[in-house]
């Protein structure tokens, strides 16, 4: 099977304020057989962007003026206008500290990545959040996929998931 054959007719979208982070983002989608691609340059204008493309996958950067990343994850997991709150978002980092890791993972994300990304590590990130479709979680805590990756007993408390 080809790499275009695999990715078919995926839509991605990248959110990117930096010109040459964005051609690179670009330009490793289509080497591995992604064409439908929209870009926005911050959070702002990717929402804008998002009422007349479905994509499949985003690629947000994380700092950007003047929506970043974490509050562009927040409004697409919980605005009511929001065009598509499950789609999957990876979010590109060039400061994967603890803080940064909680906000992203707070706000929904579905992958961090940190900066700077190569093709491989960009097809591992896809791959995973096009096979990995975990369980949307909606409360008044939270909104997006199930934060968490094995299923095992918390304690010895219920299992909170069925709630």
């Amino acid at each position: 099977m080809s790499q275009q054959d695999e990715y078919g007719e995926l839509k991605v979208l990248i959110v990117e304020d930096d010109p040459a982070s964005r051609l690179l983002t670009a330009a490793f989608l289509e080497e591995i057989g992604i064409n439908q691609i929209k870009e926005a340059v911050d959070g702002e204008s990717a929402l804008r962007v998002m009422r007349s493309y479905s994509a499949d996958v985003i690629i947000c950067d994380m700092v950007m003026v003047p929506m970043d990343g974490v509050t562009f994850v927040r409004h697409v997991r919980t605005d009511v206008e929001s065009a598509n709150p499950y789609v999957p978002v990876i979010l590109v980092t060039g400061s994967a500290d603890r803080s940064s890791v909680r906000a992203a993972r707070d706000a929904g994300v579905n992958l961090l990545m940190a900066k700077p990304i190569t093709l491989a590590a960009l097809r591992k990130r896809i791959d995973i959040v096009l096979s990995d479709r975990r369980e949307f979680i909606m409360n008044q805590s939270y909104v997006g996929p199930d934060r968490r990756r094995q299923d095992v007993p918390i304690g010895s408390k219920r299992d909170r998931r069925k709630d």
